[in-house]
């Protein structure tokens, strides 16, 4: 009974002592943790800040519920959070570089701290559980803020999201996403195990005398030598020029062999700059005695050296993190300009059906044909037949119904005036023998369109055409005036901005063109017409010729590439696209295989190949919107907050580290302004250098876009370049102005009044 009793107490008092123990390192902890909020601000609040922004746009597939949506702005918001879903996927990547590198300098920073509890007789163990309970706090509390802000955001996205799609908020209704909510908290909490587990590790791989005597090593200056520096620079400034002449020769148009190319080698060009910019910029300012001398710069300069060539890999990374924030907010506005600049324009008509005979009529090249007769003569015999037949039953279909798309369908459905209160049919001509090219054109007035592969595309082709009185039927039915065209004349009809020069040359009056052996004079006329219902325009450098043009092709045999039946309900849009889908259903039911992509009626190339109405494409278009406008906000926003605080978490701990350099220099008799002005400077060179290379970098990607897509469609890149430059000022300018008065109060507190004097 003795030795149980003698047992009992023993347990007892271990377990109050355990209990002792771990209550005094835990409040341990939270003193550390409250330290380290008030020095280290800016990574508490980036933390937060990631964690709000991760799950407010997380969560945007549960604001659809507050819309009375149609199926394409549905599915607009399904792809939107697919898209998001998936480069959340790189943002937590990105996040959790940013808490274990940041953690990384904080451990590496409280070195002596640890070696100071070390020494004190805390265990190993002991002092990763002060650091282990340390990152669990943060964590929680980072956790706690974060989503109770990343709600309040997404309530705001909800009215951001309605003005996109130009909807008005009549029935607000709090949105809380549990599938945002539970995949922020488990993308976080991985995060910060990761963290724990690191720097447990950390502690318990140092040694006592390595803890204690980390200031002193911290001191030493790094410096390489300024001839390998000076070589390393040049060749860096070679290897960037070599990747932006291979970036202007790709045209970023496509991601083939030239534009990873032009990655790899911008990439090991920015960390090779940064490599060997701190001794070659050392070593010439040295031999500058001008400014070497003057000041504190000679103090300054080697400051900002030694920490280059310390984290010259993280100013790398940081540099193509900030290149990659910059171009995605400069394009991102140029790129929602591009799908729904034109929405307006392209919805003049209710629906357009188009037939795109052209399938049918004409569906391989010379080239193509040619390379199919030399692999198997016989399989391309047999190819050219069957396509032969399906052009003649798709011709004698036409045919039959005098090639009037409407006169077939309203053959087949009774009520189609009970809800058709208009319809124009626009007939599209480009004839294959002994007419103009677009590139004798082109040759003619000397204009070419924006790339190579453009202009090829376009040189064979013969001058696409359409009949005056359709065209101005199409006029009329978007309540323009019509246009005069006499016999022998043509005018130009253009509505896409590539090809603004062209068109304008070839309607100069008194320029000819010949059409199937008929010359026909320029009257002068230049229009923009857009003669369908679509997001993007393809009526191109088209001229308008008299009917009797048309009137000849058609008795020669010619048919058009193209047929577009544009229509003006009786009835709202919505309950019109309802009867039009209907009746197509019934018209042209569609066969097994298309009902299973969810086909409403069968497409063919005639009389029906596609139909767009104004409502699909308005709702498109906002979907398109909101998807790369949160898109660029998304990736742009953290990467420039993250690299910024990246840069800010750096400074402050090499503050922290140069004290005693700073407490020297105020012995010796600097003055407070001198100081702080060296501080200042360190700042501001450390926060501009990789974001100066990352503009280089960011200009030339985006002017190479500007040129090969932008300027073509009309689109200008100076206003987001413009918000981009204000965007950038204000979050990237604030982080460097809250580090630097954070490092400027870390001095002060540290030299006292005594020495600032």
């Amino acid at each position: 009974t003795r030795a149980v009793r003698t047992s009992s107490t023993a347990s007892w008092k271990w377990s109050r002592s355990w209990v002792v123990t771990c209550a005094m390192l835990a409040k341990l902890a939270l003193r550390n943790v409250r330290r380290s909020v008030r020095d280290y601000a800016v990574y508490f609040v980036t933390l937060l800040f990631g964690v709000a922004v991760f799950y407010a746009f997380n969560s945007v597939r549960n604001q659809s519920i507050l819309f009375d949506l149609g199926s394409s702005s549905a599915s607009a918001f399904e792809l939107t959070a697919n898209f998001l879903g998936m480069f959340s996927v790189v943002i937590a990547c990105v996040l959790g570089f940013l808490v274990v590198y940041a953690n990384r300098f904080l451990i590496r920073r409280r070195k002596q701290e640890f070696g100071t509890y070390l020494l004190l007789g805390m265990r190993p163990g002991q002092v990763s559980a002060i650091v282990l309970m340390e990152t669990v706090c943060v964590g929680a509390i980072s956790l706690a803020v974060g989503l109770a802000l990343g709600i309040g955001l997404s309530q705001g996205l909800s009215f951001f999201t309605a003005g996109l799609f130009n909807i008005p908020m009549q029935q607000y209704r709090f949105i809380f996403s549990p599938d945002a909510f539970s995949q922020t908290l488990l993308c976080f909490v991985l995060i910060f195990v990761v963290v724990a587990l690191f720097n447990t590790l950390s502690i318990r791989r140092y040694k006592l005398i390595d803890l204690l005597g980390a200031r002193n090593r911290n001191e030493r200056f790094r410096v390489r030598n300024p001839w390998i520096s000076l070589v390393g620079f040049l060749a860096a400034v070679a290897v960037i020029a070599w990747s932006y002449v291979t970036l202007v020769d790709n045209g970023l148009m496509q991601f083939d062999e030239g534009f990873w190319r032009a990655t790899a080698l911008m990439v090991a060009g920015t960390f090779l700059f940064f490599w060997s910019l701190a001794g070659f910029a050392l070593a010439a300012i040295e031999r500058t005695r001008g400014i070497y001398f003057k000041g504190l710069a000679m103090f300054t300069t080697r400051q900002i050296a030694s920490k280059v060539n310390t984290a010259f890999v993280s100013l790398s990374v940081v540099c193509i993190m900030l290149f990659f924030s910059l171009t995605v907010f400069s394009t991102g506005a140029g790129l929602v300009q591009l799908f729904t600049g034109n929405v307006e324009e392209g919805t003049q008509y209710d629906a357009t059906l188009a037939a795109n005979l052209y399938l049918a009529l004409d569906n391989v090249s010379e080239d193509k044909l040619a390379e199919m007769q030399a692999e198997d003569a016989q399989a391309a015999a047999d190819y050219v037949a069957a396509q032969e037949a399906r052009a003649a039953e798709v011709r004698a279909e036409a045919e039959k119904w005098d090639w009037s798309i409407e006169r077939r369908l309203a053959e087949a459905v009774p009520d189609w005036d009970g809800f058709v209160k208009d319809a124009v049919q626009v007939d599209m001509y480009q004839p294959k023998r002994d007419t103009t090219t677009y590139g004798e054109l082109m040759d003619r007035f000397g204009v070419a369109l924006g790339s190579k592969e453009q202009n090829e595309g376009l040189r064979p082709q013969n001058v696409g055409m359409v009949g005056v009185s359709q065209f101005n039927a199409a006029r009329a039915l978007a309540g323009r005036e019509p246009i005069e065209v006499g016999e022998g004349q043509f005018a130009v009809n253009n509505a896409f901005e590539m090809t603004e020069d062209l068109s304008r040359s070839m309607a100069q009056r008194g320029t000819e063109i010949v059409v199937d052996g008929q010359t026909l004079v320029a009257t002068g006329e230049y229009v923009e017409q857009m003669l369908s219902t679509t997001t993007f325009s393809n009526d191109a450098a088209t001229i308008i010729v008299p009917d009797a043009v048309i009137d000849g092709l058609r008795a020669a045999g010619e048919a058009p590439y193209a047929s577009y039946l544009d229509v003006d309900y009786k009835v709202d849009r919505a309950e019109g696209d309802q009867l039009l889908y209907a009746a197509l259903a019934q018209t042209l039911p569609p066969d097994q295989q298309q009902a299973g992509y969810g086909w409403q009626y069968r497409s063919a190339p005639w009389p029906v190949t596609v139909v767009t109405t104004a409502n699909e494409v308005i709702e498109q278009s906002g979907g398109m919107r909101m998807m790369i406008t949160y898109l660029a906000l998304y990736i742009g926003f953290v990467f420039l907050i993250t690299t910024a605080a990246l840069l800010a978490i750096q400074q402050l701990s090499e503050t922290s580290d140069s004290l005693p350099r700073y407490r020297l220099l105020a012995e010796i008799g600097c003055d407070r302004r001198m100081i702080f002005r060296s501080l200042a400077t360190q700042v501001v060179v450390y926060f501009l250098a990789p974001l100066a290379l990352a503009v280089c970098h960011s200009v030339c990607a985006v002017g190479v876009l500007g040129e090969s897509m932008f300027e073509q469609l009309g689109i200008s890149v100076t206003d987001p370049v413009l918000m981009t430059v204000a965007f950038t000022a204000v979050v990237y300018g604030s982080y460097l102005l809250v580090t630097y008065f954070a490092s400027r109060g870390t001095v002060r507190a540290s030299l006292g009044k005594r020495l600032l004097g």
